[in-house]
């Protein structure tokens, strides 16, 4: 800078001018048409350029905006689609647990079904076997009754009359009934029961 300046006054003096410096003259024409290219500037070109320049702020403003309530929305819509997949996992954890608890309930009616019906089928078995064993004591007893009868009028020579035959019959069936009872006691003394439970 400082040679600059002394180059500048080294000009002032009178020594032979210096092509890189302007001469005093120039400078001021430059600088008066430096000014009214910068007033018409101000005057017509920059305005459009403000105009142009606020116009394009707006319109990225705009978009700005207009991408924020888009991404809002889309925020809404994402937060609506989770707390509906929540609900629809709630409504199947839901689903899920009254079906565990449907078929534990079948299965427990189908087992109380199934022990009732075993229940009942030892039941008609039992009656079907005592049934079964009072039909053969009935047919023992007749048989026994008859050859008891066939054996007395052997015995006795002559045959005997229906009355007195039914008659013989009943007794000799008591007498039956008191000997196999009197030999389940004897049994069950000999087994050391006693008749104690």
């Amino acid at each position: 800078m400082h040679a600059v300046v002394a180059t500048a006054l080294l000009a002032a003096e009178g020594a032979e001018p210096n092509p890189i410096i302007p001469n005093v003259s120039e400078l001021i024409v430059g600088a008066l048409a430096f000014i009214v290219l910068l007033v018409l500037l101000s005057r017509t070109a920059f305005p459009r350029m403000n105009e142009a320049l606020k116009e394009r702020t707006s319109n990225i403003e705009g978009k700005l905006e207009k991408a924020e309530r888009e991404r809002q929305e889309a925020d809404k819509l994402l937060q609506q689609y989770r707390d509906k997949l929540a609900s629809a996992e709630e409504e199947t954890q839901r689903i899920i647990d009254e079906a565990r608890a449907n078929a534990e309930r079948v299965r427990k009616d189908l087992r109380a079904k199934a022990e009732a019906e075993a229940e009942g089928q030892i039941e008609r078995a039992r009656t079907a076997i005592r049934q079964e064993r009072n039909q053969a004591i009935q047919e023992l007893r007749r048989e026994v009754g008859t050859l008891a009868v066939e054996l007395a009028t052997r015995v006795v020579g002559d045959s005997l009359d229906r009355e007195r035959q039914l008659r013989l019959v009943d007794q000799y069936i008591e007498d039956l009934g008191l000997q196999t009872s009197s030999g389940a006691m004897t049994a069950r003394r000999e087994d050391g029961s006693g008749g104690q439970g």
